[in-house]
Protein backbone atom coordinates (compact mmCIF):
# COMPACT_ATOMS: atom_id res chain seq x y z
CA UNK A 1 0.00 0.00 0.00
CA UNK A 2 1.54 3.41 -0.90
CA UNK A 3 0.29 7.03 0.59
CA UNK A 4 0.40 9.75 -2.24
CA UNK A 5 1.34 13.12 -0.92
CA UNK A 6 2.30 16.22 -2.39
CA UNK A 7 4.45 19.10 -1.30
CA UNK A 8 2.59 22.35 -0.40
CA UNK A 9 3.70 25.54 1.54
CA UNK A 10 2.59 27.06 3.99
CA UNK A 11 3.29 29.94 6.38
CA UNK A 12 4.94 29.07 9.78
CA UNK A 13 2.69 31.24 12.23
CA UNK A 14 -0.30 31.66 9.95
CA UNK A 15 -1.67 34.67 12.33
CA UNK A 16 1.29 36.26 10.82
CA UNK A 17 1.84 37.08 7.37
CA UNK A 18 4.79 38.18 7.62
CA UNK A 19 6.61 34.80 8.74
CA UNK A 20 8.10 32.48 6.45
CA UNK A 21 6.87 29.49 4.60
CA UNK A 22 7.66 25.67 4.91
CA UNK A 23 7.12 23.16 3.44
CA UNK A 24 4.73 20.32 4.51
CA UNK A 25 2.59 17.33 3.11
CA UNK A 26 -0.78 16.90 2.00
CA UNK A 27 -2.00 13.48 1.43
CA UNK A 28 -3.82 13.20 -2.24
CA UNK A 29 -6.55 10.86 -3.05
CA UNK A 30 -6.50 12.17 -6.53
CA UNK A 31 -6.33 8.73 -8.03
CA UNK A 32 -8.46 6.46 -6.03
CA UNK A 33 -12.13 6.39 -5.68
CA UNK A 34 -13.54 6.83 -2.35
CA UNK A 35 -14.44 3.36 -0.33
CA UNK A 36 -18.39 3.18 -0.06
CA UNK A 37 -20.78 2.10 2.64
CA UNK A 38 -21.42 -0.98 0.50
CA UNK A 39 -17.94 -1.89 0.28
CA UNK A 40 -17.50 -1.91 3.98
CA UNK A 41 -21.06 -3.79 4.33
CA UNK A 42 -19.85 -6.98 1.95
CA UNK A 43 -16.09 -6.94 3.73
CA UNK A 44 -17.95 -6.96 6.77
CA UNK A 45 -20.79 -9.44 6.07
CA UNK A 46 -18.38 -11.88 4.75
CA UNK A 47 -16.11 -11.51 7.74
CA UNK A 48 -18.81 -11.69 10.29
CA UNK A 49 -21.13 -13.81 9.11
CA UNK A 50 -24.21 -11.60 8.98
CA UNK A 51 -25.65 -10.77 5.71
CA UNK A 52 -24.73 -7.82 3.43
CA UNK A 53 -28.34 -5.81 3.98
CA UNK A 54 -28.40 -6.27 7.62
CA UNK A 55 -24.75 -5.02 7.57
CA UNK A 56 -26.27 -1.64 5.49
CA UNK A 57 -29.05 -1.50 7.70
CA UNK A 58 -26.68 -1.61 11.14
CA UNK A 59 -24.11 1.11 9.34
CA UNK A 60 -26.91 3.53 8.26
CA UNK A 61 -28.97 3.52 11.63
CA UNK A 62 -25.42 4.05 13.09
CA UNK A 63 -24.91 7.10 11.27
CA UNK A 64 -28.35 7.97 11.82
CA UNK A 65 -27.95 7.74 15.46
CA UNK A 66 -24.35 10.11 15.44
CA UNK A 67 -25.85 12.30 14.15
CA UNK A 68 -29.22 12.75 16.42
CA UNK A 69 -26.26 11.99 19.46
CA UNK A 70 -24.01 14.80 18.20
CA UNK A 71 -27.09 17.34 17.34
CA UNK A 72 -27.80 17.24 20.72
CA UNK A 73 -24.99 17.86 22.04
CA UNK A 74 -22.92 15.44 23.28
CA UNK A 75 -19.81 13.55 21.63
CA UNK A 76 -19.48 9.87 20.66
CA UNK A 77 -16.57 7.96 21.66
CA UNK A 78 -16.49 4.65 19.50
CA UNK A 79 -13.86 2.27 22.01
CA UNK A 80 -11.63 1.16 18.92
CA UNK A 81 -12.74 3.50 16.52
CA UNK A 82 -12.70 7.05 17.52
CA UNK A 83 -14.23 9.90 19.11
CA UNK A 84 -16.64 12.12 16.93
CA UNK A 85 -17.43 15.72 17.92
CA UNK A 86 -18.88 19.16 16.57
CA UNK A 87 -16.86 21.68 16.16
CA UNK A 88 -18.26 25.29 15.19
CA UNK A 89 -17.59 27.79 12.76
CA UNK A 90 -17.73 31.87 12.96
CA UNK A 91 -15.72 35.02 12.89
CA UNK A 92 -14.60 36.13 15.81
CA UNK A 93 -15.49 39.41 17.69
CA UNK A 94 -13.02 41.77 19.41
CA UNK A 95 -14.83 41.47 23.07
CA UNK A 96 -16.83 37.84 24.53
CA UNK A 97 -20.01 40.25 25.07
CA UNK A 98 -20.23 40.70 21.18
CA UNK A 99 -20.47 37.17 20.34
CA UNK A 100 -23.97 35.95 19.78
CA UNK A 101 -25.50 33.07 18.28
CA UNK A 102 -25.93 34.81 14.98
CA UNK A 103 -22.19 34.87 14.78
CA UNK A 104 -21.94 30.77 14.26
CA UNK A 105 -21.95 29.94 10.68
CA UNK A 106 -21.60 26.70 10.78
CA UNK A 107 -21.10 23.46 12.20
CA UNK A 108 -18.88 20.59 11.28
CA UNK A 109 -18.28 16.89 12.46
CA UNK A 110 -14.87 15.91 13.61
CA UNK A 111 -13.15 12.75 14.14
CA UNK A 112 -10.30 12.20 16.30
CA UNK A 113 -9.00 7.83 15.56
CA UNK A 114 -8.12 6.05 18.45
CA UNK A 115 -4.59 4.86 19.09
CA UNK A 116 -5.79 1.24 17.45
CA UNK A 117 -6.61 2.78 14.12
CA UNK A 118 -4.38 5.92 14.20
CA UNK A 119 -0.95 5.84 11.83
CA UNK A 120 2.43 6.61 12.66
CA UNK A 121 5.09 7.07 10.36
CA UNK A 122 7.47 5.40 12.59
CA UNK A 123 8.72 1.90 12.27
CA UNK A 124 5.67 0.04 13.35
CA UNK A 125 4.29 1.56 10.11
CA UNK A 126 7.12 0.75 7.79
CA UNK A 127 6.69 -2.60 9.00
CA UNK A 128 3.05 -2.84 8.02
CA UNK A 129 4.36 -2.29 4.18
CA UNK A 130 2.99 1.14 4.07
CA UNK A 131 5.34 3.32 1.50
CA UNK A 132 4.87 6.87 0.71
CA UNK A 133 4.91 8.00 -2.86
CA UNK A 134 5.74 11.88 -3.53
CA UNK A 135 3.90 13.03 -6.49
CA UNK A 136 5.84 16.05 -7.02
CA UNK A 137 8.51 13.70 -7.56
CA UNK A 138 6.72 11.96 -10.26
CA UNK A 139 5.86 15.42 -12.27
CA UNK A 140 9.43 16.24 -12.35
CA UNK A 141 10.57 12.85 -13.86
CA UNK A 142 8.16 10.31 -14.71
CA UNK A 143 9.36 8.08 -11.66
CA UNK A 144 8.54 7.93 -7.95
CA UNK A 145 10.29 7.21 -4.65
CA UNK A 146 8.62 5.03 -2.25
CA UNK A 147 10.08 6.88 1.07
CA UNK A 148 11.69 3.41 2.26
CA UNK A 149 15.33 3.18 1.01
CA UNK A 150 15.35 6.20 -1.14
CA UNK A 151 15.37 4.43 -4.63
CA UNK A 152 13.32 5.32 -7.10
CA UNK A 153 10.77 2.66 -8.74
CA UNK A 154 7.90 3.63 -11.89
CA UNK A 155 4.57 5.26 -10.84
CA UNK A 156 2.14 2.27 -11.60
CA UNK A 157 -0.52 5.05 -11.53
CA UNK A 158 0.73 7.05 -14.16
CA UNK A 159 -0.71 10.23 -14.47
CA UNK A 160 0.00 13.66 -12.79
CA UNK A 161 -1.58 17.15 -12.35
CA UNK A 162 -3.34 19.08 -9.42
CA UNK A 163 -5.21 17.02 -7.10
CA UNK A 164 -7.20 20.03 -5.95
CA UNK A 165 -6.98 20.19 -2.05
CA UNK A 166 -6.89 22.41 -0.08
CA UNK A 167 -4.10 22.62 2.78
CA UNK A 168 -5.63 21.61 6.40
CA UNK A 169 -4.15 25.30 8.25
CA UNK A 170 -4.69 22.49 11.55
CA UNK A 171 -2.03 20.44 10.41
Amino acid sequence: MAIRFRRVFRLCDPTNKEAGKKVYPVISYQYDTSATLDEFAKEIASASGVSEGETISVLKDFRTLLRKTLLGGRSVNIKGLGYFFLSAQSKGTEKAEDFTIANISGLRVCFRANSDIRLFTGTTTRSDGLKFKDLDHINDSGLVGDGSDGGETPDPDGGSGDDGETPDPAA
